[in-house]
């Protein structure tokens, strides 16, 4: 979608200081009177949300219950088209590639839209398919590579573990008095921030560790930061995995998991 904030129908008045180069003279106490939305105001996101929806619903589409940003409409074909929606960027999904068209050439006709063609890359996530294998793979190879430049882990050395035995993280323990300086310069909340982004989309893996972290944010020490830097050399190591889709008759609808609990191992709650 092109420029999409400006889509957004105002149903308030809004008075804005006129623009630089713009004011004539004898006027300079005048102020503009709003009549469409322009980049910037608090309102231009709902307002354009507000119009995307009613006009996507006008035309078939029901809204997902547990998602505001997804869209469903069954098809001629008996199939379901998909619609979803990241402020101005949207992924169409629908076994029919003639109902897609349908659906962009709706769009086209209400909205400026620029058309990139099959999905491979959206919200730092790429989307990789081999239709001989039946195989669709979801990975974040490039932002985690981002990340681990961001926090200067690039070039340490990949660990096996996304966490070790031997931290012992409590809140029990407050930092010492010689490491107040070094952390109050460490990017914490920033990275664990990174971590469970990766950890949503692509890498369950990361469940237990990130959490473990985030836990800490407001009583800091260094072997939290230590930790968390593990996790990072992890990712280093696991930066190709990310989430494999595969057709398969003998477990098809099964999800496989493994889980190790040790709650004795928790110094807080034991």
């Amino acid at each position: 979608m092109k420029t999409a904030f400006l889509h957004g129908e105002l149903d308030e008045k809004i008075h804005m200081t006129q623009p630089e180069g713009f004011i004539k003279e004898g006027d300079k106490n005048k102020v503009c009177l709003l009549k469409k939305f322009l980049y910037g105001l608090k309102q231009s996101p709902r307002q354009w949300y507000k119009r995307f929806d009613a006009f996507i619903v006008e035309n078939g589409h029901k809204r997902c219950k547990y998602d505001s940003c997804v869209y469903l409409k069954d098809t001629d074909t008996e199939s379901i088209i998909y619609l979803l929606l990241y402020v101005d960027d949207m992924l169409i999904a629908c076994k029919s590639k003639v109902e897609i068209v349908k659906v962009k050439e709706m769009l086209k006709g209400e909205f400026e839209m620029k058309d990139m063609g099959p999905a491979s890359k959206i919200l730092g996530m790429e989307i990789l398919r081999d239709r001989t294998k039946d195989i669709l793979a979801v990975t974040q190879k490039s932002y985690i590579a981002k990340v681990l430049k961001k926090f200067s882990m690039e070039k340490f050395k990949p660990m096996a573990t996304p966490m070790a035995q031997h931290f012992k993280l409590s809140h029990q323990n407050s930092p010492k008095s010689e490491e107040a300086d070094y952390i109050k310069n460490v990017p914490y909340a920033n990275a664990v921030g990174s971590l469970m982004y990766v950890m949503i989309c692509t890498k369950p893996d990361l469940a237990y560790s990130a959490s473990l972290v985030s836990g800490y944010m407001g009583k800091l020490e260094k072997l939290h930061w230590e930790a968390l830097k593990w996790i990072l050399r992890y990712l280093k190591g696991t930066i190709e995995a990310g989430l494999l889709y595969k057709k398969h008759e003998e477990s098809a609808g099964n999800v496989t998991g493994f889980v190790d609990s040790d709650y004795a191992g928790c110094i807080d709650t034991r």
